[in-house]
């Protein structure tokens, strides 16, 4: 019997249409499986709160949606060596899930290419890389931060000539650098403020304590100076308050550590930035327990920032922010 083009192309169709339904309930993880995510974060230094934060919104989500999380991160923000083989821990181990919070923005591109050709999701929490192959990027929109900490200290500083400094933790992280291109967009194109070079704490706290002294050795006439993440905050914030200079410089933080916290509430620093790494951790989780089971993803999750200051550390929905839940 003679089949006609038609049927036979009805038929090639239906063919196809089988091999990707077969094809689709092959790969779909189904949702009483345990689904296994390594996360693998900056640092897992227990003096930089962020990351305990996060961490315990990581835990939260993992125990809701009961998927089986491990976190590791290298011990400093600075060894990216370290943080490589990390990823290539977790790639050995096939799980169904990546979540990578970047210490170097071009580094970390090769192994993470590894993750996608390993068959493995990748996620970004906090920190990008110079590729765009993750399914989601969870984080704080950091050049809108870096916006906000510019138009903030002007706002402190008024309308005069003015000397303002910029202190960074870690050299190639696309968080922090984006922090300081949102600073400078706002700074630099100011004709009253002379925005310095910016100075370069290489990972540790005790470098920025030296450098806010550095600063204000080299440029006694600094009128502000704005520290981009949490330890250099509190390195920065430490010499700040024992060169005595709440009355005369204005300095802007970011994030919320107990030291940050107390030296905001004794004016010593005017603002700080504060993200959200609770609800980072938590929406990671959940976006990669969706993408294993099938369920759309937005390719970008922004989990906000907030400027707070000394008059308005006392609000309800900031004390939710400074003091956010999590077991020390």
């Amino acid at each position: 019997m003679r089949w006609s083009f038609r049927r036979f192309i009805w038929l090639l169709v239906a063919g196809f249409m089988l091999v990707a339904i077969v094809g689709f309930w092959l790969t779909r993880i189904p949702e009483d499986k345990t689904i296994e995510i390594r996360v693998v974060i900056k640092s897992t230094d227990d003096s930089i709160e962020f990351w305990q934060v996060m961490k315990d919104g990581i835990d939260i989500a993992a125990e809701e949606f009961g998927a089986h999380v491990i976190v590791k991160g290298s011990k400093t923000e600075s060894d990216i060596d370290e943080q490589i083989a990390l990823v290539e821990e977790a790639i050995a181990e096939q799980p169904d899930a990546i979540i990578l919070a970047a210490n170097d923005y071009d580094r970390l591109v090769p192994v993470s290419e590894k993750v996608i050709k390993s068959g493995i999701r990748l996620f970004i929490v906090d920190s990008g890389i110079k590729a765009d192959i993750a399914e989601s990027i969870i984080a704080t929109d950091n050049y809108k931060a870096g916006i906000k900490a510019g138009e903030e200290m002007k706002r402190q500083l008024g309308n005069r000539p003015t000397q303002v400094a910029i202190i960074k933790y870690v050299l190639a992280a696309a968080s922090v650098s984006d922090r300081e291109e949102g600073v400078r967009a706002v700074l630099g194109n100011d004709p009253n403020i002379d925005l310095l070079d910016t100075y370069y704490a290489k990972g540790l706290e005790e470098n920025a304590y030296e450098l806010m002294k550095i600063i204000m050795n080299e440029h006694p006439g600094v009128d502000g100076i704005i520290c981009l993440n949490e330890m250099v905050s509190v390195g920065g914030g430490r010499a700040f308050q024992e060169l005595n200079l709440k009355d005369k410089v204005v300095m802007i933080g970011f994030d919320s550590p107990i030291p940050v916290i107390n030296l905001l509430e004794e004016g010593v620093i005017r603002s700080t930035i504060v993200q959200k790494p609770f609800q980072m951790g938590y929406l990671s989780i959940k976006a990669a327990v969706d993408a294993v089971q099938g369920k759309n993803v937005p390719k970008v999750i922004d989990t906000g920032s907030e400027i707070i200051t000394k008059n308005n550390m006392f609000e309800e929905e900031y004390q939710k922010l400074l003091f956010p839940f999590y077991d020390k």
